[in-house]
């Protein structure tokens, strides 16, 4: 469930959505495992055109937006991060028109790198492993960013206690999605102020009056 969850969350729309997981923390004794299932899986997704029903992801926006995922992947790779899978716009007549860039899986990435930093709007997912749940959450929380943030695990407890601690205007627990009409949806620090959704959202549009009254005495 956690991989293809991780993989759809990365990579939907080639990561030009504002709630997708660019950072992937990953418990030290599980990381070589998901990085292996991770990459398998994004090396499978077919690229091509949008109206070709064997195809499940398009190109990019623009030039511009492909040449930040390659700066950022290239910002990874030459301090000594690995590569482990994509990195590199594909070959082939099919991908001719349009901004491809191959789905790219980055571990052994480093706190100060720029994929760990910026948001690349771009398919790059970063992996880095912890050893414990506060160093997760230090790591997670480490960011001018809070929109989402995601939480995978077994024991519902702990899931709730990393939850709970996220800077993020919603936190999934074991689903990769926070949007919910019911309820408000919104950012933390540089992700923005106020929220749409929910009855928090719908406050934003009551026209409100004031109206103050003076009383005389005597």
């Amino acid at each position: 469930m956690v991989v293809p969850a991780a993989v759809r969350r990365s990579y939907s729309n080639m990561g030009q959505i504002c709630i997708a997981a660019n950072r992937l923390f990953v418990a030290d004794g599980l990381a070589d495992d998901f990085t292996d299932a991770f990459a398998q899986r994004s090396r499978e997704l077919r690229l091509g055109h949008g109206l070709d029903p064997e195809v499940e992801y398009g190109p990019l926006l623009n030039e511009a937006t492909r040449q930040r995922s390659v700066e950022h992947v290239a910002d990874a790779v030459n301090p000594g991060a690995r590569l482990v899978a994509g990195g590199r716009v594909p070959d082939g007549h099919r991908y001719a028109r349009g901004w491809f860039y191959e789905p790219t899986v980055l571990a052994d990435v480093e706190p100060g790198m720029r994929v760990m930093r910026e948001e690349t709007f771009g398919p790059a997912a970063a992996i880095r492993r912890y050893r414990s749940l506060d160093e997760a959450i230090a790591m997670a929380n480490d960011s001018p960013y809070g929109l989402a943030a995601y939480v995978f695990g077994r024991d519902l407890e702990r899931c709730l206690y990393v939850a709970e601690r996220l800077e993020a205007g919603g936190v999934g627990v074991n689903v990769n999605d926070v949007t919910e009409l019911a309820a408000p949806f919104g950012g933390w620090k540089e992700s923005g102020f106020g929220r749409e959704l929910g009855p928090e959202g719908l406050e934003h549009c009551y026209e409100l009056k004031h109206i103050r009254i003076g009383l005389r005495s005597g």
